[in-house]
């Protein structure tokens, strides 16, 4: 008895660090479909890929809100997202910038 319920708690520990890993992945994947859909709708890339490297999350947070401020079509979610993947130059925004 004591052996399935080590094995049950294994198996859920187990799915449970394989769903945080794929949501985390894949709201990481998500920053370059954001830029191409929402950020271009104003921006060309180069105004924004210029600007990697040079502004933490903070910073990026604050602009972010700024052109939400001016229509962006940006949850706050996505404002969230999209600051961490700029500041950390995400390899997904990498690729965008290429």
């Amino acid at each position: 008895m004591k052996t399935i319920k080590r094995l049950s708690i294994i198996i859920f520990i187990a799915l449970f660090l394989t769903s945080v890993h794929s949501f985390t992945s894949q709201a990481a994947g998500n920053c370059d479909y954001t830029l191409k859909t929402k950020c271009t709708t104003c921006h060309n890339l180069g105004r924004i890929c210029r600007k990697l490297g040079k502004k933490n999350k903070s910073k990026w947070a604050k602009t972010i809100k700024r052109m939400v401020h001016h229509g962006a079509p940006l949850n706050k979610n996505e404002v969230k997202e999209l600051a961490t993947c700029l500041a950390e130059e995400n390899a997904s925004v990498k690729g965008v910038c290429k």
